[in-house]
């Protein structure tokens, strides 16, 4: 095992607050800091759970310290992604262990696991990503942690989970932290001195590489099962955004001689609450009218072309212009297209760019249409939404009750329901709860999950006696779907505190 810290620049003259008017000055040369400003472990995590700083003079260590625990969380959040742990508490040992007891909450391989160390905080806080994209703060204490949101203030129960979005406040016991979106300052070089990381990366890859081995060797079925291709009639519950988007990109391509004397808007902006299928929209809108299609997320975009040349971002359109018609999707847009101010210059280069680009589309009446997909329309930057780059909002909002019903239609529709689930009831119960399209993907699949708990399915796979005919005459009942319900409900993913802007 090797560690290798990054030597600072900074001198440790000075406290935090004066090295804020400083380091302002200098976000060019911070940005690009992510691969070398903290320590990188690799294989086996030593049991030595103390932080060491290695020869890093008391004047420095004493400013690191001034540093709010809320803005060292902050700078992590700037390059977190999904497969990222964050993990604060006072000693690593003891949040390891607390972590352990709680991975059944995660979803995914942890590939990196950040630690910042604070002796005031009484319990740990984690963070991590979800299959969404969204943060979420887990509890993994043995007492109840507390949210506050613009919509009032939730407990959060031991082994539950959290999204999290910038202004919210985490109560832990005494201790109080406010979620930024960025800290007040560039902290690049001071993340190694605050922040320290176990990289499992090639090792998650490793893992991963074997698991889908395993999973392509299995694939050869008694039955071939011919792909389909998602549609509109795939995606229920957004009929009004369904037909926005037939009107503003999918007749445009399919009739162009309708559209001949009329400026088509060449960016489409969804907004809403995470869930609500804002990316599938986009997806059925590349299939119904057969364009090239690509998706980017924001930190992806944000990873390929931050700090990049004009090149680059132009060399990306002009692949999409060369195979048009063109659908691209860029989720999270909000991460990268803000509004431009003097303290992110790197943003306000790419806005630019972006702009060129958008405005060259017009121009040129390119059959290339961008959807960009946010949570908080009001953080774009104003150019960006002018009319003519992205001229058309559509609201992606939670379903109605008939859309609650068509959805569960949709994934139902190849399950094995018994006589006793009424859907009509089980819609309004879910539609009751505020449920998304995600979430009812999920209900679905968690009751048909309790059906094979309470058919004995999942003892016999641990057994080594699972034969296929084991389920063939397994069906989902109502009870099933009462307890989905029931732990959907009380694990405190009821959306009373989503609200359309945030992530």
């Amino acid at each position: 095992m090797r560690i290798m810290p990054v030597q600072s620049s900074y001198n440790g003259n000075g406290n935090y607050q004066q090295r804020k008017i400083v380091n302002t000055n200098q976000s060019n040369l911070m940005s690009n800091q992510l691969t070398s400003d903290v320590f990188v472990l690799s294989n086996k995590v030593k049991n030595n759970s103390t932080i060491n700083f290695g020869n890093i003079n008391k004047t420095a260590l004493s400013c690191v310290k001034e540093i709010p625990l809320e803005d060292k969380l902050a700078s992590l959040f700037d390059f977190f992604k999904r497969g990222d742990v964050i993990t604060i508490g006072k000693d690593f040992k003891d949040t390891q262990n607390a972590l352990k007891e709680s991975l059944d909450s995660l979803d995914h391989v942890i590939k990196r696991v950040f630690f910042i160390g604070d002796n005031k905080i009484k319990g740990n806080l984690v963070f991590y990503k979800n299959d969404m994209g969204e943060t979420e703060v887990l509890n993994t204490n043995n007492f109840n942690m507390y949210i506050r949101s613009v919509t009032g203030k939730d407990s959060i129960k031991p082994n539950n989970s959290a999204y999290i979005v910038p202004d919210d406040i985490l109560y832990v016991d005494d201790t109080v932290i406010k979620i930024k979106q960025y800290p007040p300052e560039n902290l690049s070089f001071s993340r190694h001195k605050f922040a320290k990381v176990y990289d499992f990366t090639q090792v998650s890859k490793d893992i991963i590489k074997r698991q889908n081995t395993k999973e392509l060797t299995s694939l050869v079925r008694e039955v071939n099962v011919e792909n389909h291709p998602l549609t509109f009639a795939d995606v229920g519950g957004q009929k009004t955004a369904i037909n926005e988007l037939k009107k503003g990109v999918l007749f445009p391509i399919k009739f162009p001689a309708a559209f001949a004397d009329e400026k088509v808007n060449h960016g489409i902006i969804l907004t809403g609450p995470p869930g609500t299928g804002k990316t599938l929209l986009a997806e059925a809108l590349a299939n119904e009218s057969n364009a090239h299609y690509v998706k980017l997320n924001g930190s992806e975009l944000k990873t390929k072309w931050h700090g990049e040349s004009e090149k680059n971002l132009r060399d990306f359109f002009a692949d999409l212009v060369k195979n048009q018609p063109s659908i691209v999707v860029f989720d999270e847009f909000d991460s990268v297209a803000k509004k431009r101010d003097s303290i992110d210059p790197h943003n306000a280069e790419f806005v630019n760019q972006f702009l060129s680009i958008m405005t060259d589309l017009a121009n040129r009446r390119d059959e290339v249409y961008v959807i960009a997909t946010t949570n908080r329309i009001e953080m774009l930057d104003d150019a960006i939404i002018r009319s003519g780059r992205f001229g058309k909002y559509i609201e992606v909002g939670p379903p109605d009750l008939e859309g609650t019903r068509q959805i569960l239609d949709i994934h139902t529709a190849k399950k094995n329901l018994d006589d006793s689930v009424d859907k009509d009831l089980l819609a309004r119960e879910m539609h009751k709860i505020k449920a998304t399209g995600a979430d009812i993907a999920r209900l679905v699949a968690d009751a048909r999950s309790n059906a094979f708990e309470r058919a004995g399915i999942f003892e016999k796979m641990e057994n080594g006696t699972f034969t296929k005919s084991d389920i063939e005459n397994l069906k989902i009942i109502k009870e099933d779907f009462s307890k989905a319900i029931s732990s959907f409900a009380s694990s405190g993913k009821v959306k009373e505190r989503k609200r359309i802007g945030y992530n």
